[in-house]
């Protein structure tokens, strides 16, 4: 296995290099003087060897030897491609000013540069080649061993089937005191497989990652006594996987739905009264005509099939149209690690999709106790309690891992907690190792081989981050991007093509998500905590990043340090490792030592949030010409940027919030390749020439004191989003008139918008008034400043998802305007947001606002009103809150108030609720 997932890493990495070089040839030639050749000749040899590292990637056993070839190639794929990255940047990179004799040196000097960075690039390219070439030459030679190894590959065979029996047996033979925590789950399913008032064929479709018990559930449901009982006539159950064919899978059908041979023969219309139900299938060799076997045997009777394991939407759409839709109840059930596996299946009736989750605190206790302990009464002795739960935090509700180690402590008689600890302690090692726990690992293994190649450094990447932690979706997006493991393509850019990668890694369940933004997106996901443990043994194997945890490590001897994680209390790595060949850097600890940054030119990624630098902003950061992101957010003590910030030149994106900055320096224009510059929450001073960072997609807070700042942001017309503070003084007319001609000019680009003008005199109102073309695409908006009342244009912003209002003193009547908006998800009333004391919630209006926030209101709710509602939070209503009781969809109430009877009277309504909502009651 790991010498497949090396091959697939290496076909990534290949295609990787060969794009970049081909690029380069179609585009830069002029940059390629003298070197053109070498560049074709290693766009040639890489082109070659990909499509044997493709199909050598599906074997299983690799020997040593090849392995270790694999890894030499890995090597020479990371060192061509640092040498390209370099040789490029090198050569592209120019002073964004050159006017004047002064630099005409400068000009002088960096052509004297340029041929010093060709002979040096064709330098590396010639070693790099003869590298590659020697690469094709083994290439050839293990071409030519192939067909050895396939001469012996029927021994190989039964070798990799006995140790890579199909682990998921195990679901079909689970015992009755096992089955804990399923009884709900099961009952629901039961419900909608005998619902006899729904005659039409339902499709179910189960779908969780690997591990959660979906076989087990449905199997469950499938051995039901009613079930076996009769209440289908036609049963089969169909394993599916993830190399299927699927004349053999309506074979299958066939062989469990037929009663006896005649049946068969009647429905092909064979005539041989000889032959068996074998030799009858045996003349099906035609799809169309297995189809219309299975039809016809279905046709006109209730029939319950298990579709389990279902990989792909192309298996359900071959196997879907074998199924008669008649009107007799009958069911299919589908288990799936594939959330588009599972809408595609149940495309008519979503309703029927059952996500499969882990299990609780209580019931993986109850699940571990009945596994490890003796009945009757299954106790633990409390010498293992702590252990124990130890144990089962590392689980985290994975039915497969809880009974899969609990069997392995049951077979230890003596049950000695020093025992137990060890297993705790290398519970990693063991599920690679350990013969009775390598299904945990081969069942999640599954899900990683079947990602696409493009799929695999991106989830690989995710190894970085440190268990149980919340992993922000744009945060990992952009570091993908900045790795180069992401690019645009297609008219797709890259952040769009991250976004898909992201999605497509939530739609396999190899990641769950945590957080919804207002649209519904994943905001924030984790790595279950034996998934990870999945991804860091393979990290280690092919050395794709370094972790540094508590104890210092020592590198394996010639092994280059690509990425480096650096998690809390980590007591570092040992003395002289060599990090000249670092790519990546995150740290997830207190403090950073400043000699981790020097000499460090390969670096594309440093990613400090919430550390402590221990010293400003280093210089040397400056020499970090490959650098494409930086992260400085949330850094405690950080209150400038110096100068030499202008140094990165290829910076696409730069975090600064959450620090103390409230000035960037002058050189902030000279990076040029700017594409996220997020600050915040206070709002930063820019410097003149703004203008200039066209790629901007996202900027702000920014402090607009003057004309000019507003015209040049006018000029950067990808902003998709946006922040503006104005002084606390009146705005100019010169100001105001600028402010309507920004927002008309990015009209077409800008998707949030956050404007403040706190204490202001409400002159904002007059130019919001007369934006001549509203951008009417914004998704969010922020307003934190006089209104009076809203302007014309709000009440076309048929897009907007959330709305944050402060301090604008509306009328009344305004919450009407906000309520015909048919998009709002969330919407947050502040402070002085009306001008009224009391806020009532009346009609059909806010069809789709599930999340409402209000600060220092009288609030009410009429029955009917907000039927779409989930979540409110008051906070601070001066004398009363009415009508909780009518919010019929409320999943949440938060309530803030020093008032004790209002407090009283909102949990009560949360108790007696139907939908006995949440009550979260604070001061």
């Amino acid at each position: 296995m790991e010498a497949a997932v090396a091959m697939k890493l290496v076909d990534f990495s290949f295609q990787s290099i060969a794009g970049k070089l081909q690029k380069m040839l179609e585009e830069e030639a002029a940059l390629l003087a003298g070197v053109e050749d070498d560049v074709r000749d290693m766009v040639a040899e890489l082109r070659n060897i990909t499509p044997f590292l493709t199909a050598m990637s599906t074997r299983r056993n690799l020997d040593d030897q090849l392995q270790n070839w694999v890894q030499e190639v890995r090597e020479v794929a990371y060192d061509a491609e640092d040498s390209i990255d370099e040789f490029v940047c090198r050569l592209r990179s120019t002073p964004y000013d050159e006017r004047g004799v002064r630099c005409f040196f400068k000009r002088f000097l960096r052509c004297i540069k340029s041929l010093k960075a060709r002979h040096g690039i064709a330098s590396d390219l010639k070693k790099v080649k003869v590298q590659v070439t020697d690469i094709r030459k083994r290439h050839d030679r293990y071409s030519h061993s192939n067909e050895a190894f396939t001469s012996s590959s029927s021994d190989a065979t039964t070798r990799s089937d006995m140790v890579f029996s199909d682990p998921r047996i195990i679901s079909h033979f689970v015992e009755e005191a096992q089955l804990v925590g399923i009884k709900e789950s099961r009952d629901k399913i039961m419900g909608w497989v005998k619902d006899e008032n729904r005659l039409e064929l339902t499709v179910i479709a189960l779908v969780g990652f690997g591990g959660l018990g979906k076989t087990t559930l449905a199997k469950t449901v499938y051995d039901d006594p009613v079930i076996v009982g009769g209440h289908f006539p036609c049963r089969a159950w169909i394993t599916v996987s993830q190399n299927y064919n699927i004349r053999e899978l309506f074979k299958k059908i066939i062989r469990q739905i037929s009663i006896n041979e005649q049946q068969i023969r009647d429905v092909i219309g064979c005539r041989d009264a000889s032959l068996n139900t074998e030799q009858l299938l045996n003349t099906m060799d035609d799809e169309l005509q297995l189809v219309q076997a299975v039809r016809g045997l279905l046709h006109g009777k209730r029939y319950l099939l298990v579709f389990d394991d279902v990989w792909r939407t192309a298996a359900w759409e071959s196997l879907r149209i074998a199924l008669p839709p008649d009107g007799e109840g009958s069911r299919v059930i589908v288990t799936t690690r594939i959330e588009e596996v599972a809408n595609t299946s149940c495309s008519g009736n979503h309703q029927f999709i059952f996500k499969v989750s882990p299990l609780s605190s209580q019931l993986s206790w109850e699940l571990f106790c009945r596994r490890v302990f003796e009945a009757p009464d299954y106790s633990c002795p409390p010498e293992l309690k702590n252990i124990s739960t130890d144990i089962l935090q590392k689980c985290n509700g994975m039915p497969l891992a809880i009974v899969t180690i609990g069997g392995l402590l049951a077979s230890k008689p003596d049950k000695k907690p020093e025992e137990w600890k060890d297993l705790h302690d290398y519970l990693r090692l063991e599920i690679q190792t350990n013969d009775m726990l390598l299904k945990i690992n081969q069942i999640l293994v599954m899900s990683y081989n079947d990602l696409p190649y493009h799929l695999k450094p991106c989830f690989l990447f995710l190894g970085v981050f440190p268990e149980d932690y919340e992993i922000r979706r744009k945060r990992l997006m952009r570091q993908w991007i900045a790795e180069g493991m992401v690019s645009g393509i297609n008219g797709f850019s890259a952040e769009k093509v991250a976004e898909r990668c992201f999605n497509q890694l939530v739609s396999r369940s190899l990641v769950q998500p945590l957080q919804f933004d207002d649209s519904g997106t994943v905001k924030s996901c984790h790595v279950h905590d034996m998934m990870l443990d999945v991804i860091l043994s393979i990290l280690k194997k092919e050395n794709f990043m370094m972790l540094l945890k508590e104890h210092p490590v020592i590198p394996q001897q010639y092994q280059k340090i690509r990425r480096l994680s650096w998690h809390e209390k980590s007591s570092g790595l040992v003395p002289n490792t060599d990090l000249s060949h670092l790519r990546s850097f995150t740290t997830f600890g207190e403090e950073v030592p400043l000699k981790l940054f020097r000499k460090k030119r390969w670096l594309r990624v440093v990613d400090l949030e919430g550390c402590s630098l221990g010293f400003p902003y280093p210089k040397i950061f400056s020499k970090l010409f490959l650098l494409k992101y930086l992260s400085l957010r949330n850094i405690t003590g950080l209150f400038e940027l110096p100068e030499s910030i202008g140094d990165l030149q290829n910076l696409e994106f730069l975090d600064i919030r959450g620090t103390g900055i409230y000035q960037l320096p002058n050189t902030i224009i000279k990076l040029q390749k700017l594409v996220y510059l997020l600050t915040g929450p206070r709002s930063l001073r820019f410097p003149k020439g703004i203008r200039k960072l066209k790629r901007l997609v996202a900027f702000g807070m920014a402090h607009a004191n003057n004309v000019q700042l507003l015209q040049e942001l006018g000029e950067l017309v990808d902003l998709q989003k946006l922040g503006i503070s104005f002084g606390i003084s009146s705005l100019a007319l010169g100001m105001l008139e600028e402010i309507s001609a920004l927002l008309s000019k990015l009209n077409g680009s800008l998707r949030s918008l956050k404007i403040h003008h706190v204490l202001g005199s409400g002159n904002l109102k007059k130019a919001l008034d007369e934006v001549a073309s509203p951008p009417l695409l914004l998704c969010k908006l922020q307003i934190y400043c006089k209104l009076c009342e809203l302007p014309p244009w709000f009440a076309s912003l048929n897009l907007v998802v959330k709305i944050t209002l402060s301090e604008t003193l509306l009328q009344p009547e305004d919450i009407i305007v906000l309520g015909n908006l048919p998009a709002l998800v969330n919407l947050k009333l502040g402070f002085e947001s009306f001008t009224t004391v009391d806020l009532g919630f009346y009609g059909v209006g806010f069809p789709r606002l599930k999340i409402l926030e209000i600060e220092d209101y009288n609030v009410s709710f009429k029955e009917g009103a907000l039927r779409s509602l989930e979540i409110v939070k008051i906070v601070g209503p001066p004398e009363s809150v009415d009508g909780i009781e009518h919010l019929h969809g409320l999943r949440e109430v938060h309530i803030g108030t020093p008032n004790g009877d209002i407090k009283e009277k909102v949990k009560n309504i949360a108790a007696n609720h139907p939908n006995r909502p949440k009550c979260f009651v604070t001061e």
